[in-house]
């Protein structure tokens, strides 16, 4: 029997007995025994409502920060591992370290027979000496010496005329020629011409005519003079343009030979070092220090550049490697926390690689270096487990709690006003506890927790504390 139906009928047997209080009483009305009677009546009708509602315990949903987490299996390595190859091929002659053995960076692992080599280093250092020489020799002699000759000639030539030039100016200039005095007669002839424009009368032409006389008598002495000058001038600028010009030679010569002879330097330099480079491939020296976890080569037999002769394993950080799909590696970053399980132990680690390419199988492989020191040994597989969904600060509910109708909707009771409120929600992430709400509930909402077979929306319901 629902709770529906039971009020029904404790609302039905409080009308009987009401009736029957009234019909059978031989008391007059308003006397107290009817009214006992019918308020004992009325007080067990609340009674039998308050017995029927259900009886529920409520909590709040909490804040919590919520993960999904997907589990992988894992291989276990060396978070530095180095495969070791000879940079030249050829006969090993010494072998100084075995598989299992720790080596140091730096250590010389083994050598190769470098008789060739030592013969290509002899005759590039010979050449590189030879080349230097050289250099030495067309640098002490430099230029073209007919050029040079050419250039000096027209120098000295014009340094000759420059002098006599000068010569002669020096000796026109001893000749009495006053320019300042020229200067005058020159501007007193001028000074007339301008007078005689202006008037023409007996005295100004009598001046024009006696400033005329003493300015032509000056003149040829100034022209003979002028043209001194002038060839002073013309000798000086000729003799400067003939040094400037062998200057210009001489510094393109050195521009252009200074080139040549410094890449003649640099590749004789250059097959000189390539020489002692191959004689010190013979040797191969160990990248880091660590473990050697592998040896392919055997004394006294060839050794080549496309075979690993040794792979070193630095142990002291160890790594697992994981593949995951997109929507797994979408959910991943750099710096994340993952757990590591193998057997009964479990171990922190940090992702500190993402692969951004997908292998053969469509997985993208994902690196994560262990925090810790551990047991676990390079090659072992062990369980990875990594969240890949992540909400932080989440309004998080009891799986428990959360119902489903027929088109499978979620939905939870609420108590409200002592009535049961069904409410829908939207979920979000949901583990195998709790699940996110992001819909339908606050952080005071009180979502019931007890399971009744006759619990629907609108029934009546009441806190076990107030019970």
């Amino acid at each position: 029997m629902n709770g529906k139906k039971m009020i029904c009928l404790a609302l039905a047997a409080a009308l009987v007995l009401a009736l029957g209080g009234c019909g059978g009483s031989d008391q007059p009305a308003g006397q107290g025994g009817a009214r006992d009677s019918g308020g004992a009546s009325a007080g067990a009708a609340a009674q039998a409502l308050s017995d029927q509602a259900i009886s529920v315990s409520v909590a709040t949903p909490n804040v919590e920060d919520l993960s999904l987490t997907t589990d992988y299996i894992g291989t276990v390595k060396a978070a530095q591992s180095v495969d070791v190859y000879p940079k030249t091929s050829g006969t090993v002659t010494a072998v100084y370290f075995e598989a299992g053995q720790q080596v140091q960076a730096g250590d010389l692992l083994f050598t190769i027979d470098d008789a060739d080599a030592q013969l290509s280093l002899e005759q590039a250092k010979v050449d590189y000496e030879r080349t230097l020489q050289d250099i030495e020799i067309e640098e002490s002699g430099s230029g073209n010496a007919l050029t040079i000759l050419s250039y000096e000639s027209a120098i000295e030539q014009a340094r000759q005329s420059y002098e006599r030039a000068r010569d002669s100016l020096d000796l026109a200039s001893d000749d009495d020629f006053d320019m300042s005095e020229f200067r005058k007669v020159r501007k007193r002839w001028k000074d007339a011409c301008d007078a005689y424009d202006e008037e023409q009368t007996d005295e100004t032409w009598a001046e024009l005519l006696d400033a005329e006389d003493d300015y032509y008598d000056l003149l040829d002495d100034y022209t003979d003079y002028q043209d001194y000058v002038t060839s002073f001038e013309n000798a000086y600028t000729a003799y400067e343009e003939a040094l400037e010009k062998y200057e210009i030679y001489k510094s393109q010569q050195v521009d252009e030979n200074s080139g040549s002879y410094e890449l003649q330097r640099q590749a004789a330099e250059l097959s000189y070092q390539s020489a002692l480079q191959q004689v010190e491939d013979t040797k191969v020296y160990a990248p880091i220090s660590g473990t050697i976890e592998s040896k392919d080569i055997t004394l006294y037999e060839n050794a080549s550049t496309q075979t690993a002769a040794y792979t070193i394993s630095n142990q002291n950080v160890m790594s697992i490697e994981f593949n995951v799909s997109a929507d797994g590696v979408a959910a991943l970053e750099i710096g994340d926390t993952v757990m590591v399980t193998k057997g009964s132990g479990t171990y922190e680690a940090t992702v500190v690689e993402i692969d951004s390419k997908a292998n053969s199988v469509g997985l993208f492989p994902v690196t994560a270096n262990l925090n810790e020191d551990s047991p676990l040994l390079s090659g072992v597989s062990a369980k990875v487990t990594a969240a890949t969904q992540n909400a932080e600060d989440a309004l998080v509910i009891s799986v428990d709690d959360i119902s489903y109708d027929a088109d499978g909707n979620p939905y939870v009771f609420v108590y409200q006003d002592g009535h049961a409120a069904q409410v829908y929600v939207t979920l979000g992430i949901t583990t195998r506890t709790y699940a996110q709400v992001l819909d339908g509930l606050t952080i005071d909402s009180q979502v019931i927790t007890t399971w009744h077979p006759d619990l629907a929306d609108g029934v009546a319901v009441s806190l076990k504390s107030e019970v």
